[in-house]
């Protein structure tokens, strides 16, 4: 993994009621890498039309990639980019209840047995690529047991009929790259534009 400079951390977001599934892969554990991801997502929620009806909840564990330090006073940058939305609010689960994480747990343990444990991957850019397919199949192709049986597109598309097909196909984001080209447009006090990475001709080299 570091010889190939592949990320150390997967994030995850899963769409409890289809089952759909978006990743983000990066460096570190970070609040700043949570809140890229949610603004990530918050995009393409914009982009594809499918803006949550009130009330619908981002939830998150208890970790401070998602609430800053443990005695904070005030809503942490990913609360307030989730809430940035209309509609969307984060919430937590109770500290220890991980059940209630049980949709994403789930597809951690189906992603080591059918990606991690079989794939070899020979840089980064192989590793979003291969990551990008997984994704792809997951959303459109597998059928999920748990699920009636259905894969998450055709579950998203019997409970909204007009729900743009491109939005279970946004690819995996590679948080490291998209904080370096967003970081880049502040010296030059140009626009902070939110862009996708993983579309990008060249990936980081170095």
């Amino acid at each position: 993994m570091k010889r190939a400079r592949l990320p150390a951390v997967q994030y995850t977001l899963r769409e409890v009621s289809c089952g759909a599934l978006f990743l983000g892969f990066s460096e570190e554990l970070s609040l700043t890498h949570s809140t890229l991801f949610a603004a990530y997502i918050n995009h393409y929620l914009s982009t594809y039309n499918a803006l949550p009806h009130s009330g619908a909840c981002r939830q998150t564990d208890n970790g401070v990639e998602y609430c800053g330090s443990w005695n904070a006073k005030e809503p942490s940058s990913y609360t307030l980019t989730v809430e940035s939305l209309s509609g969307q609010f984060h919430n937590t689960i109770f500290p220890g209840a991980h059940r209630m994480q049980a949709d994403v747990e789930t597809v951690h343990g189906l992603m080591e047995t059918e990606f991690y444990e079989i794939e070899t991957f020979t840089d980064r850019a192989d590793f979003m690529s291969k990551s990008c397919t997984y994704q792809l199949f997951f959303n459109l192709e597998r059928p999920n047991t748990y699920k009636e049986n259905k894969t998450p597109w055709k579950l998203a598309v019997e409970k909204k009929h007009d729900i743009d097909k491109r939005l279970f196909m946004i690819p995996p984001v590679d948080l490291d790259l998209l904080l370096n080209m967003q970081t880049s447009f502040l010296p030059q006090g140009g626009n902070n534009l939110l862009t996708d990475p993983w579309r990008q001709p060249k990936w980081d080299s170095r």
